[in-house]
């Protein structure tokens, strides 16, 4: 799929403006994060890649100027591992945990995850920077790990555990800082990702 059918494809399926997709498109490829190439009849088709880092932009955010944040840090996540037993009963089996959110929206979109497994689930992002996928049979949800890891580490030191946790609350909650007064939310259906795999990529229908 060229560039212009993706825009116009995409602003159908998504429910935006051609014109804020193609200012989402812009600001992606100008911080390397979108494929970029010759114009016209040489243009690159848009990979699987191009097409999860719209959609992350689109529901992360009201602003096309923080498409680059919101990939960055949305792609970046990974699943919440720090309470086992909640893993276990309410993760969802096919979710890799060292995958990033980035990468299994990948799987999704690209068709590597089992479609009744995904067909009636979604996607939720919000602007306070949560994140996590839900479907019929469970919910993961993610964070920056590493990071928040590292903190935790950082504070392990100190006797005074009640407060090491408010602290580290405290940061996840700031680590990311919107401009916004509003916390939005919004959310996508992973059959919707999946669909727009099979327009960009295509494959047989078993």
């Amino acid at each position: 799929m060229k560039l212009s059918q993706f825009i116009t494809f995409m602003s159908e399926i998504l429910g935006v403006e051609e014109k804020t997709i193609r200012m989402i498109i812009r600001i992606l490829r100008e911080a390397g994060l979108f494929t970029t190439g010759a114009r016209g009849v040489n243009a690159p088709d848009i990979t699987p890649l191009d097409a999860v880092r719209v959609v992350i932009a689109v529901v992360a955010s009201t602003s096309p100027s923080r498409a680059v944040r919101d990939v960055k840090y949305f792609g970046a996540l990974k699943p919440d591992r720090r309470d086992e037993d909640a893993a276990s009963i309410w993760g969802l089996a096919w979710v890799d945990e060292n995958k990033t959110l980035e990468d299994t929206l990948l799987d999704c979109l690209s068709n590597r995850v089992p479609y009744d497994e995904i067909s009636l689930g979604m996607l939720h992002l919000s602007e306070r920077g949560e994140a996590h996928i839900a479907t019929e049979t469970g919910r993961q949800d993610y964070h920056h790990r590493e990071q928040w890891q590292a903190v935790k580490d950082e504070y392990s030191a100190s006797n005074d555990k009640p407060k090491n946790y408010a602290v580290l609350e405290a940061w996840e909650a700031m680590h990311r800082i919107s401009n916004t007064k509003v916390n939005r939310s919004a959310e996508i259906s992973l059959a919707e990702l999946h669909q727009i795999g099979f327009e960009i990529i295509g494959w047989e229908v078993d």
